[in-house]
């Protein structure tokens, strides 16, 4: 469970929202636009954000802005309305953790909220020792186990917090970005499995839930036996996180750059989850480069 602070001027999509949220056991506190959610944030201790876009006197871009000068250390997930893609992708530039698509509220959204929560839950109980590092390098060769994710996410995390290389609400975007290359990965590049017979995201990378498309994979030596290696490096100047799979990869031509991505169109594809991830992977690291043939990524994330 968590405390979430709701953002949304519509007395019927604030009572809608909250219901959804405390269906997954949340606790919720409402602010009708985003001055009054700065009021909340100074007065009590809030774990994320969820807020619209289109507010009056402060709207959802402009609170994430604040956010990004005063309340660093707490993530904002936007839900965005038809036509409010360009400030989405805006808002996501400026600091924000997430998106969820009005239409795809009732399924995405709590899965978006545990996935941030999921980053933030990173155990910083070496900080003081891990503080005195000056570079860290990991490689890890990870079978096609989902349940090897999350524990990897927070060890990179851990380090970048003991290393204090990024503001924490930075930390979260970068996880959510890795976590997402890491498990596209696993399910479409080594396991080739399409996104219709792969589980929620969510599932994936946080339940470790395993489709029966998966487990068939999973049961062929061709499959099975292939490997995702993750590289990371993390220095007083950058954090850089290479993710490769085995498989076949894919048309790198369809993925969104920053500045020129269309959410309208990503979320109107058949292949939206794959689209959502790519989307993300884009706008919530300063770079983002994919090999030519497509099954190898590079995530940048620049410190200072």
């Amino acid at each position: 469970m968590a405390r979430i602070l709701l953002v949304e001027d519509s007395p019927t999509q604030a009572v809608e929202m909250t219901m959804l949220l405390e269906e997954a056991n949340h606790d919720v506190i409402h602010a009708s636009n985003g001055r009054l959610g700065l009021e909340q944030l100074r007065s009590q201790t809030i774990d994320v954000v969820v807020t619209d876009l289109e507010m009056p006197e402060m709207n959802g871009l402009k609170l994430v802005e604040r956010m990004r000068i005063d309340f660093a250390h707490v993530p904002t997930i936007l839900v965005t309305g038809h036509g409010s893609e360009a400030l989405a992708a805006e808002a996501l530039r400026l600091g924000a953790a997430g998106y969820v698509p009005k239409n795809q509220m009732r399924r995405s959204l709590n899965d978006s909220i545990t996935n941030v929560l999921s980053v933030i839950g990173s155990d910083n109980s070496y900080a003081r020792l891990i503080s005195t590092l000056r570079k860290n390098v990991f490689v890890f060769d990870l079978p096609n186990d989902p349940q090897l994710i999350p524990p990897l996410i927070g060890l990179l995390m851990q380090i970048s917090a003991g290393m204090e290389l990024l503001p924490s609400v930075d930390m979260v975007r970068m996880g959510v970005a890795i976590e997402h290359a890491i498990a596209n990965a696993m399910c479409h590049g080594n396991l080739e499995v399409a996104t219709a017979d792969c589980p929620s995201h969510s599932e994936l990378a946080r339940n470790g839930t395993i489709s029966p498309a998966m487990e068939q994979r999973l049961a062929d030596p061709v499959y099975k036996q292939r490997k995702v290696r993750v590289e990371a490096t993390a220095t007083s100047e950058e954090i850089r996180v290479t993710v490769t799979d085995q498989g076949n990869g894919f048309d790198t031509s369809i993925v969104p750059r920053p500045g020129e991505m269309d959410i309208e169109a990503i979320f109107s594809n058949d292949d939206a989850s794959k689209g959502q991830g790519l989307v993300l992977m884009a706008n919530l690291v300063d770079e983002l480069v994919f090999n030519e043939k497509g099954n190898e990524v590079t995530l940048v994330k620049r410190c200072g």
